[in-house]
């Protein structure tokens, strides 16, 4: 008689315990999949290594190094599980295995209906799988898992990461930084998060699916762009960007952006589980791999640490800034980008007036500078340093700084000196142990005396954020700048908790005009001999926000910028004839580099950069009321302090390339200036040495030396350029 076997379901046993060498090996398994584990944590997570790496660019190395971390462990932690079966089944230890089912016999005659059941039964299994996903609803508490995850992923990115990265990467160049601000990102960043997430799971179906599937999608997006797709992004160094330059760029990071948004939404109309399971899982790994990013860029902020930088954090405030003293006074402005050929020399043509202040003055016309951009430019002006050919990064600000004498000369004196300019940094010993307006950060931001505009500072970095992440598309719509930052971020009205020693100087020509109006200036410095102000004003540099009388604009031009800036300088000085302290004030109107422009990485200049130079020494009344002069003696911005130092009566202990301009005498005088060399996109290359003989205003007497400071290497190199 003919049987059929009839498999019945399988069933598990266990095996019997191995032996000792099984155990040994299970053991060193594990202990060495501790070991790598946590040599992998140990990968991702930051080190002072990364000393001297621009700290946003080093978090995206610290998240791709986190992200192999995640993936690493995911790979050893099958590779780990795979080889403890096998152990397990070589040493015929305890294990679950899948032995063959029993069957039963059955009569030939019954097979038929045997096999129909049998069918039927898969047919119900199979169309209950086909069925599952589309009859799947799941309930708000499943739900919630998916939306939290996604909605943390997009307010982390934007919210936290964004902002962070930003503000501690361009500390320097910010009045406030990552550990004054942190903490107010926080709460809105959680609130946001609470909100996306009820609206995100408060759909259901379908429209549950499409809305969290997008939110994903455009996350993930938003995250590759910061990555990969942001390239070389424009410098908000306040220069116009031409937009229709990164058009090709635009289109085609666009179109990988539709494919990151909409592929989610098609996977999932596949398989709706699998896709939020996914969703979830990618979110949170990609928000803990961000995270790791983001603590390291507290590393350098813990105190007590070998990482942490350990120097006081200083804020220059305007402390001083409209109070002058009533024995002797100095007042230096710089505004900046100033340009005698391009900016002054027109303005006068066209408005013989507009110096019509500066009595006792001398304006020289032959003058340059020692170096571009600002950020160098200040410093040399402040100490008299030229860079060495032997300089490089790690030695220019040092030596600089352990050179210059020009502000402890001032302060031994028994000056008080006020140094107001965001182009150099307070941290720098020679700034913060001179300047009394240098103030401890932590001082200024005690609880309830704090300068700190939270919501200005809010608007302001959720508009880098979205300037950042968002595709290139989109990005001219949130183009900002370093000055708007810092305007925002200070709280600029007059009141109990925000006094002038503790709100940060930020660089902003209308409002500066604007206190100088309402407060004037007042003759109350206590210092035993005077007063000293550098005072650094945007001058004509752009963007061109300023009209002519002073005020914000929206949109304005260069010549309008330049008079009304110089306006603001004939405001002070008429301030200080009202309170009579003009003859005994010396006063100098300069700028910090003058015009200048490339478009090819280490190209020469084609037209000359001549800053500004105006000086009035203090004298007499008599000379004080006394026309203007003109000269054409060959000066630089570096006899800025000397020349203020000869006409208070004072010798710079370190002399540095500067002069006493008022004495000089010598038309052969030979002057050097260090170009920077950028391309249209705004990229650094290097700076180009020139030696300058003659005047200053004709390219021609621009002799390129051959000296490039190459950035890449940050080494002087002999590259022999010539026009």
């Amino acid at each position: 008689m003919a049987h059929t076997r009839v498999v019945i379901p399988m069933v598990q046993v266990e095996r019997k315990k191995g032996n000792f060498r099984g155990h040994i090996m299970l053991f060193t398994l594990d202990i060495t999949s501790v070991i790598l584990f946590a040599c992998i944590l140990t990968i991702a997570t930051p080190t002072p290594a990364f000393a001297y790496v621009d700290p946003s660019v080093m978090t995206y190395t610290i998240q791709a190094v986190a992200g192999v971390a995640v993936a690493l462990s995911a790979v050893l932690g099958i590779a780990f599980r795979r080889s403890r079966k096998y152990i397990l089944k070589v040493f015929h230890m305890e294990e679950k295995q899948d032995i063959e089912p029993p069957v039963s016999r059955i009569e030939a005659s019954e097979k038929a209906s045997v096999d129909a059941e049998f069918k039927a039964v898969l047919d119900s299994k199979t169309k209950r799988t086909a069925n599952k996903e589309d009859d799947y609803r799941p309930r708000w508490t499943q739900r919630v898992l998916p939306a939290f995850s996604v909605a943390l992923f997009m307010v982390f990115t934007y919210m936290i990461v964004a902002p962070f990265e930003l503000i501690s990467g361009n500390e320097e160049s910010l009045v406030f930084g990552l550990t004054s601000t942190w903490r107010i990102f926080v709460l809105p960043a959680v609130l946001a998060t609470i909100v996306l997430t009820g609206v995100i799971s408060v759909f259901r179906g379908r429209f549950f699916n499409a809305v969290l599937m997008l939110v994903f999608g455009f996350a993930l997006a938003s995250y590759v762009q910061v990555l990969v797709l942001n390239g070389t992004l424009p410098s908000s160094d306040g220069g116009t960007v031409n937009w229709t330059q990164y058009a090709s760029w635009a289109c085609g990071t666009t179109a990988i952006w539709v494919v990151i948004v909409v592929l989610p939404l098609i996977f999932s109309h596949r398989s709706k589980i699998l896709a939020w399971r996914i969703a979830t899982g990618v979110s949170l790994a990609l928000v803990l791999v961000q995270a790791v990013g983001v603590g390291s860029l507290f590393v350098n902020h813990i105190p007590g640490t070998t990482t942490s930088n350990e120097t006081p954090q200083y804020t220059l405030t305007e402390k001083g800034l409209f109070t002058v003293s009533p024995k002797k006074n100095v007042v230096i402005f710089v505004l900046d980008m100033y340009d005698e050929t391009m900016d002054l020399r027109p303005a006068v043509e066209k408005n013989p007036e507009l110096l019509h202040e500066m009595t006792g003055f001398t304006w020289f016309h032959n003058t340059s500078a020692v170096i571009t951009p600002t950020r160098d430019a200040i410093p040399s002006m402040l100490t008299g340093y030229q860079p060495q050919h032997d300089d490089t990064y790690g030695t220019l600000n040092q030596n600089r700084f352990a050179q210059g004498t020009y502000l402890p000369d001032f302060k031994n004196a028994g000056y008080h000196v006020g140094v107001y300019s965001e182009g150099v940094s307070p941290n720098e010993e020679y700034v913060y142990n001179n300047a009394y307006n240098a103030s401890k950060e932590a001082n200024s931001l005690e609880e309830g005396n704090s300068s700190l505009n939270s919501l200005g500072t809010l608007r302001a970095m959720y508009k880098t954020a979205l300037f950042r992440d968002l595709p290139w598309v989109f990005k001219p719509f949130f183009w900002f700048y370093t000055d708007d930052i810092n305007a925002a971020m200070v709280h600029q009205e007059n009141g109990a908790t925000n006094a002038a020693d503790s709100v940060p100087y930020s660089t902003n020509d209308p409002l500066f005009a604007r206190k100088l109006r309402d407060r004037g200036l007042t003759a109350t410095d206590d210092a035993s001999t005077g007063s000293v102000r550098f005072i650094h004003l945007m001058g004509p540099h752009y963007p061109y926000t300023m009209d002519e009388n002073e005020q914000r604009v929206g949109s304005s031009t260069r010549e309008q910028q330049a008079v009304g800036s110089m306006n603001i300088v004939s405001d002070y000085i008429r301030e200080l004839k009202r309170l009579g302290l003009y003859e005994k004030t010396t006063i100098v109107i300069t700028s910090d580099h003058g015009y200048f422009a490339s478009s090819e990485p280490l190209s020469l200049l084609k037209t000359a950069a001549t800053p500004i130079l105006l000086v009035k020494p203090a004298q007499t009344a008599e000379q004080a009321a006394q026309p203007l002069k003109e000269s054409d003696q060959p000066v630089s911005n570096a006899d800025v302090f000397p020349t203020a130092l000869a006409s208070e009566g004072l010798s710079p202990t370190y002399q540095g390339v500067g002069t006493n301009a008022l004495a000089l005498n010598d038309y052969n005088r030979v002057r050097y200036f260090d170009a920077l060399s950028k391309d249209t996109q705004g990229v650094e290359h290097g700076v180009v040495e020139y030696k300058i003989v003659g005047d200053a205003a004709d390219i021609s007497n621009w002799e390129p030396t051959g000296w490039v400071f190459h950035y890449p290497e940050g080494v002087w190199r002999q590259d022999g350029l010539t026009y």
